[in-house]
């Protein structure tokens, strides 16, 4: 079970998050309203990350401790979910990074 539960619980009720945005911070949680913190050693499967289909998607991590093969499986298995936008925020290098953006 991971940090998406809850996620997942909230569209089974037919409720979605406000202005349907979610903050997702790898390792730490984000100091925003819609935010998820996901643990590295226990990332969220493909099945788990269809919760955030059709929803904006913001990533943030800190680019000095970050692996690289976590944060492509945590962005790959998003990505494969079809949300409405997909953006990275790297916080230690100030770099942004648009995976998907809505058409």
């Amino acid at each position: 079970m991971t940090s998406l539960t809850a996620l997942h619980a909230l569209l089974r009720q037919g409720k979605q998050p406000v202005g349907r945005l979610v903050w997702i911070g790898l390792d730490f949680a984000p100091a925003k309203h819609n935010a998820i913190a996901v643990d590295s050693a226990s990332l969220p499967s493909e099945t788990e990350c269809r919760a955030v289909a059709g929803l904006d998607v913001i990533v943030l991590y800190h680019g000095f401790v970050a692996a690289y093969g976590v944060l492509r499986r945590l962005c790959g298995n998003l990505h494969q979910a079809n949300p409405r936008r997909l953006q990275l925020i790297d916080l230690d290098f100030g770099r942004i990074a648009y995976l998907k953006v809505s058409q």
